[in-house]
């Protein structure tokens, strides 16, 4: 019996933890607060331990302590320890934003903080441009006379032209020429407005299916949930 019921161990803290999570339907309460705080505490440490052992010891202290280990070898490695010193010197500026104030010491952990953003910023829209906007550009590159292998396919036409027609009244939408006078809301041009509301009826459907999608998605999650603590029952309750 001890010994099944160590193993049932992790299941019984799970079953716990849904319980104290579902008590937030009766409002907010110290269980909620708990399972919430473990929640955030053991994601933090796992993002910590990841980031240590994929990205820190690796890539910054392991190649520092093989080099220093090795004495007078720094010299001649340091060429290939460079990337490794950088990235200490900037976790060193880090560290100096602690100091309270605008004094020096913190000047230079904005230095490391504005590196951080920028890199940041250039990786995000690099990404974006070669994995959203030229694979979304080159999918709307499709014919308004599409052929099939028994000819000319009207339902494919009506495809691509939807995939078309709603791309380009989707950018319409987001178009930022109106005209701003004194008193009154700004005004798109009389052209622009019905690009501008298809448009906005193609952005509603889209958030409309991805709300959907996030809905189905937690039932799904919720109904997992409540298969697994009714296995977590049943042996308690006399079932099969």
């Amino acid at each position: 019996m001890p010994a099944a019921l160590l193993q049932s161990l992790p299941d019984i803290m799970v079953f716990a933890l849904t319980l104290m999570v579902f008590t937030y339907l009766l409002g907010d309460n110290p269980l909620y607060r708990l399972a919430v705080h473990l929640f955030v505490g053991v994601t933090a440490g796992y993002a910590v331990l990841v980031a240590y052992y994929n990205v820190i010891h690796p890539q910054m202290l392991g190649p520092l302590v093989v080099s220093l280990s090795q004495g007078l070898a720094v010299l001649t490695a340091l060429p290939t320890l460079l990337p490794a010193l950088f990235a200490l010197m900037l976790s060193l500026f880090l560290l100096l934003k602690l100091s309270p104030g605008a004094s020096w010491t913190n000047r230079l952990g904005s230095v490391a903080t504005a590196y951080l953003v920028g890199v940041g910023s250039a990786v995000a829209i690099g990404g974006a441009i070669t994995g959203t906007l030229f694979p979304q550009i080159n999918a709307t590159f499709l014919s308004l006379l599409p052929q099939t292998e028994l000819g000319f396919s009207p339902e494919r036409m009506v495809d691509h032209f939807v995939i078309i027609f709603g791309t380009l009244a989707t950018l319409g939408f987001f178009y930022y020429g109106a005209r701003v006078r004194p008193g009154r809301p700004p005004e798109r041009p009389p052209l622009a407005r019905p690009v501008a509301l298809v448009g906005q009826v193609f952005i509603g459907v889209a958030f409309g299916v991805m709300y959907a999608g996030a809905l189905v998605a937690s039932l799904a999650f919720f109904a997992d949930r409540l298969v697994a603590m009714w296995s977590i029952l049943e042996p308690f309750l006399g079932g099969g």
